[in-house]
């Protein structure tokens, strides 16, 4: 029997999307999480990217809620566009005023030695 890669199927055929299939579960896991993070009336500030940066390091999915105040100023999605450019991840899901992003971990590239 041969081997199925990644992006195939086993009638040989390419998968449609595999991001799309990658993304739903990361929708459903999101939709189960509480908010890590919250955006209060000082906005999206340098503090509240590095704690989402140590946030994503760690469980690579945060929900994030703003509180109206913030929504006031700004759209929930502008915001949202630009919390995830300062962080370099994704956009997974965006309900009401939390929105979910995801980035994935990075490999470092060490690699164990063997003696």
């Amino acid at each position: 029997m041969s081997q199925v890669r990644n992006d195939q199927t086993l009638s040989n055929e390419p998968r449609k999307n595999p991001k799309k299939k990658r993304f739903h579960r990361l929708k459903r896991r999101s939709s189960n999480l509480k908010p890590k993070i919250w955006i209060g009336k000082t906005g999206v500030t340098d503090a509240l990217i590095e704690q989402l940066n140590k946030q994503l390091k760690s469980d690579k999915l945060v929900k994030v809620k703003t509180q109206k105040v913030a929504i006031a100023n700004k759209d929930l999605l502008e915001i949202t566009k630009i919390v995830a450019a300062a962080t370099q991840s994704s956009i997974v899901d965006v309900r009401g005023s939390t929105f979910t992003l995801y980035k994935p971990k990075t490999s470092t590239g060490n690699t164990k030695s063997t003696k």
